[in-house]
């Protein structure tokens, strides 16, 4: 009665019609069916408006034959290549997931058909399965074999209250070598002890840094070094003499491929300061070619 019909409001049905419509598509491009014949139907044919994916979601049989009529089931016509109806997941717990999903779809009312054809297309039926997934992967990771020796100097626990409970907290100090000169260490924190260690190791292997030896068995003078309230001296010892020295210090020259060396420690025996009171003593050390090309003579001259 006088009113457009390009400007008259759509009715409620029709908007529920048309998206089913739209649900139907993308959710056939995600959904396994049981019948092979459908699930190479899904792979080749092209989505229709007319509901043809929806009568395949709730009646495979019927969707089967409405597709046999526009030749798209037949092995000898080529199949349409459309990659939004390639197979999203490969594992076979997937796709028996999805395959109970179809049948549940096939029996659900209208209502239910919807909220179910969602969950599909949001991939909530999937999140345990992907997360063990990538529990496995996790696993796999951790019996991968480390490229340097690792040694964990000191683990500190940490416990914050709150109104729901205590929560824990692990501090990890850990050295890392190759045994040859190579050494670095780093601190890593997390919910427990081995997230911690492995967060420090990661760190420990980008700071690396190579120490100068004599005869690869001790190191080439005598060496002081101080952080904060910790003062450590370094002494070189003979070949044979092993290492006399506490055992932070010890732990460091193995990872360093030290095998001879005399250390004292004086003052605070805090882990973390003399680690950083070693390491600052043996980054001073120097090798008579260094000496010599600071100041720019031979060897010999020394």
């Amino acid at each position: 009665h006088g009113v457009d019909s390009a400007t008259r409001p759509v009715s409620r049905r029709a908007q529920r019609v048309d998206t089913m419509d739209k649900v139907a598509r993308v959710g056939a491009a995600l959904l396994r069916r049981g019948s092979r014949s459908v699930a190479e139907t899904a792979r080749g044919g092209a989505p229709s408006t007319t509901g043809g994916w929806r009568e395949m979601l709730i009646n495979p049989t019927r969707g089967a034959q409405w597709h046999e009529t526009r030749g798209y089931v037949s092995s000898s016509l080529p199949r349409r290549a459309d990659d939004r109806f390639a197979p999203v997941f490969e594992t076979p717990e997937m796709d028996r997931e999805y395959e109970r999903l179809a049948e549940e779809i096939k029996r659900s009312p209208k209502k239910r058909q919807r909220f179910l054809l969602t969950e599909a297309l949001k991939g909530t039926r999937l999140k345990p399965l992907i997360a063990a997934e990538h529990e496995l992967l996790k696993e796999e990771d951790e019996f991968k074999p480390r490229e340097l020796q690792t040694r964990v100097i000191d683990v500190n626990r940490t416990c914050k209250v709150t109104k729901g409970g205590g929560l824990m907290n692990f501090t990890a100090l850990v050295v890392v070598g190759n045994g040859d000169g190579v050494v670095g260490f780093a601190t890593g924190k997390g919910k427990d002890v081995s997230l911690a260690v492995e967060k420090a190791y990661a760190r420990a292997s980008r700071s690396l840094v190579y120490i100068e030896r004599f005869e690869k068995s001790t190191i080439f003078h005598a060496q002081e070094a101080k952080h904060c309230k910790t003062k450590i001296r370094l002494m070189p010892a003979k070949a044979g003499e092993g290492l006399r020295c506490n055992q932070i210090v010890e732990s460091i020259c193995e990872m360093a491929g030290i095998t001879d060396l005399s250390a004292k420690v004086i003052g605070s025996h805090h882990p973390h300061n003399t680690v950083r009171a070693c390491f600052e003593a043996l980054e001073r050390i120097q090798s008579p070619a260094d000496v010599a090309a600071a100041r720019g003579v031979t060897v010999y001259r020394i």
